[in-house]
């Protein structure tokens, strides 16, 4: 709180994180050299020194109303509105309070946010200021929503079949930077016999070596997940990292595949005598949709089918079918899957033949559309931040929007409106304007959403005449003019 003070031998120390480690220790300590920042077990080690002005003979670091420091060292902060405090978080941020309410993360000056080892989590690579899983083959996200969650293993680790252990190189990744890294790791004759002494201890699950030099000798760290398995991407000369896979070498697994490639190449041979029809039956199918003058991307099921893992990965639900998200090449993409038979046509066709022509900064694209048998899919640019009311209704104020944020999404929202209603060659009524049809960027710039719910509407209609679609309490003003 203002007035108290950190003074040399003396260290703040962060209360662990129930959601990561509990081992873990984050200690800002007030040294002759300045401020230190350390992270313990990793022995991780971080040393700064605030602006430097004029002499002192003080041995305390001071918080007072704007700043934190000696006399002659100094953190600026912004000045107290009301009751100010200061704490050193689980994560590792040291943040300035004015009453409960976070306005200034201290340390933002001095390190960037892949300086901070918690920063994303087990298994997670920080880069760039973004985390990131190992393999997208893998690992997955703990929480899509929040990457800085870490990541988990999609498969788990059998100690009952040691055999089929496997490791993933990891290209251009480290451990933390600033970590006294010999201090933790052993002695080790080569980077094999490391990665040997990692698959026969099971619950070791990533190996890092360090080669001294132009010898096979090194330095071999063993993490598992009652240490911290930090990455960091950046590499350093000699670096070598390993992540420990559950395999599927089995013979067992040998005799299946080769049965299953049997079984294949016989239903193959009948499914040839049906290729004919079959093609006559899809020409059929598309013949609405893929003439579309400037349609989007056509793909087929089985690619939306591996972009999107089986599905495995849900944004959200509506009354016309589920989002989830998937991956082309390096590209996010979402993909919307109709649900009902009668009202996914519909909207599928709408959708395609009209919004993939409709481009504007504050409408989400429509990237693509599949067409197959019974399936009917979309396929929307990728907003990481998620839907507007993940955002308004979330009861920690650590994740409150600022107002200058809320301004801009009301615009952003007003301009999306204005063109459907008023500019598109074709005009549309959305009528279901809510927090979850509207999406943020990763800059929290705002687009709208969901246009299955809308309807064209002719210049010269001055109301619309077909049922009433969209959510009661969000009808656009079209409707009841």
């Amino acid at each position: 709180m203002l007035g108290q003070s950190l003074c040399f031998g003396k260290s703040l120390s962060a209360k662990p994180s129930a959601e990561k480690w509990e081992s873990s220790r984050i200690y800002l300590s007030a040294g002759l050299g300045g401020l230190q920042y350390s992270f313990e077990p990793s022995a991780y080690r971080k040393l700064f020194q605030p602006t430097i002005i004029g002499n002192s003979t003080s041995t305390c670091y001071s918080f007072v109303n704007g700043s934190l420091g000696f006399p002659n060292q100094i953190i600026a902060l912004p000045p107290a509105r009301s009751f100010q405090l200061m704490r050193l978080e689980s994560d590792g941020h040291l943040r300035l309070y004015d009453s409960t309410r976070p306005v200034f993360d201290v340390l933002s000056t001095v390190m960037d946010y892949c300086d901070y080892p918690l920063a994303c989590g087990d298994y997670g690579i920080c880069s760039n200021g973004q985390c990131s899983c190992p393999s997208l083959s893998y690992f997955g996200f703990k929480n899509e929503r929040h990457p800085e969650a870490g990541c988990v293993p999609l498969t788990t680790i059998s100690c009952n079949h040691r055999r089929d252990h496997q490791f993933q190189p990891l290209s251009n990744v480290s451990y933390p930077r600033g970590t006294i890294f010999q201090s933790l790791a052993t002695t080790s004759q080569s980077e094999n016999v490391c990665k040997s002494s990692c698959l026969r201890d099971c619950s070791c699950r990533v190996a890092l070596f360090q080669n001294d030099g132009y010898v096979e000798s090194g330095s071999c760290l063993l993490l598992s997940e009652k240490k911290l398995i930090l990455l960091v991407e950046g590499s350093q000369e000699h670096f070598s990292a390993f992540i420990k896979v559950q395999g599927d070498r089995s013979e067992k697994m040998k005799i299946r595949a080769a049965v299953s490639s049997v079984a294949a190449f016989v239903s193959l041979v009948s499914v040839l005598s049906y290729a004919v029809v079959w093609r006559k039956k899809k020409k059929v199918d598309q013949e609405n949709l893929i003439f579309i003058p400037g349609a989007p991307k056509r793909f087929s099921y089985d690619e939306l089918k591996v972009a999107t893992r089986k599905f495995s990965v849900k944004l959200g639900s509506g009354g016309f079918g589920s989002v989830f998200k998937g991956k082309i090449g390096k590209g996010t993409i979402a993909v919307k899957r109709l649900e009902g038979v009668e009202q996914g046509m519909e909207e599928f066709l709408a959708e395609v033949k009209t919004i993939g022509r409709i481009h504007h900064l504050n409408l989400v694209s429509l990237i693509g559309f599949c067409s197959e048998k019974s399936h009917r899919l979309l396929v929307y640019e990728y907003m990481s931040n998620g839907s507007l009311d993940k955002w308004i209704f979330h009861t920690s104020p650590v994740f409150t929007l600022s107002w200058k944020t809320r301004r801009n999404i009301i615009m952003a929202i007003a301009r999306g409106l204005s063109y459907l209603h008023e500019e598109c060659q074709e005009k549309i009524a959305h009528l279901d304007i809510k927090p979850q049809n509207i999406l943020l960027d990763d800059k929290f710039h705002a687009k709208l959403s969901d246009f299955g719910l809308s309807k064209l509407i002719n210049r010269d209609q001055s109301k619309i005449m077909t049922r009433m679609r969209g959510t009661r309490g969000y009808l656009a003003p079209e409707w009841l003019g």
